[in-house]
């Protein structure tokens, strides 16, 4: 599901990396019910 726009968005191997760890930890905070504002003042939205 990621995979294509993170690809598409992405021109480089380590931008990828860095949109990845940024989407994984993103997404890891929605699991513990971390909303989107607060993600966006840690800098992880």
């Amino acid at each position: 599901m990621y995979q294509t726009t993170i690809c598409r968005h992405c021109t480089s191997e380590d931008e990828a990396i860095a949109q990845i760890r940024k989407t994984v930890v993103h997404e890891v905070g929605h699991h513990f019910a971390i909303g989107d504002p607060r993600l966006q003042e840690l800098g992880w939205a």
